[in-house]
């Protein structure tokens, strides 16, 4: 597969890639519930103000390091990201999304390319976090197109969980998934160079301590 990494791409990248990530709202179905986030408006700000910061200041610089040290074989500095990013997530329940995403995902990449070092991965630390296992998925790409298809599977799941949260076509969520990519795309190149930085967002995270004690839920976190 990797003699072609682009058509590896889109099969990782496509939506009927079994990731796990559909049952996860990553707190936005807690924002809708508390009226935070109710119109295509609010989720194009909420995405632009809270979820793009936290790509650029924090993800991507952390996915660089991660997909260098997969395309050098690195099992120790990938090891010590992935406990680093479980320090970083203060919410229990963003940590487990992102770590049944990561294992979902790690299972089915060591069926497809069982190469040493995703074999190695598995056998150490099973359920590694989402951020990990793509830079693995897609170490045989460049950084500049794999943080990319990173940041856009986190905007992806987001528009796709607000269908099943808010009255909001899919027409609107493809305006408001162009605009943040847009945005993003106008920003990443900077974010591949810089040392990863603390993102502040007590939004998200609150949503998420709230999400866990609801009396019902359509997502898991």
């Amino acid at each position: 597969m990797h003699h072609d990494p682009m058509l590896w791409l889109l099969q990782a990248n496509d939506t009927a890639y079994p990731s796990g990530s559909y049952a996860h709202s990553f707190g936005l179905e807690e924002l809708v519930e508390s009226g935070v986030v109710l119109k295509p408006d609010d989720l194009e700000n909420f995405i632009q103000k809270q979820v793009i910061p936290a790509l650029l200041t924090f993800e991507i610089p952390f996915f660089v390091r991660a997909h260098q040290a997969a395309q050098t074989g690195d099992t120790q500095t990938l090891l010590a990201i992935d406990a680093e990013l479980d320090a970083w997530r203060i919410p229990a329940e963003l940590r487990d999304a992102s770590r049944r995403i990561g294992s979902q995902r790690l299972d089915l990449l060591s069926q497809l390319d069982p190469s040493d070092l995703i074999t190695k991965i598995r056998e150490t630390q099973p359920r590694c976090h989402h951020l990990v296992v793509t830079a693995l998925e897609l170490s045989s790409l460049s950084v500049s197109h794999a943080a990319r298809a990173f940041a856009f599977q986190a905007i992806a799941s987001l528009t796709a969980a607000s269908m099943k949260l808010m009255r909001i076509g899919q027409t609107s969520v493809q305006q408001i998934a162009r605009r943040t990519l847009s945005t993003l795309g106008e920003k990443i190149d900077d974010s591949l160079s810089q040392p990863p930085d603390g993102w502040f967002n007590p939004l998200i995270e609150i949503a998420s301590l709230r999400h866990a004690r609801a009396h019902a839920r359509l997502f898991i976190s």
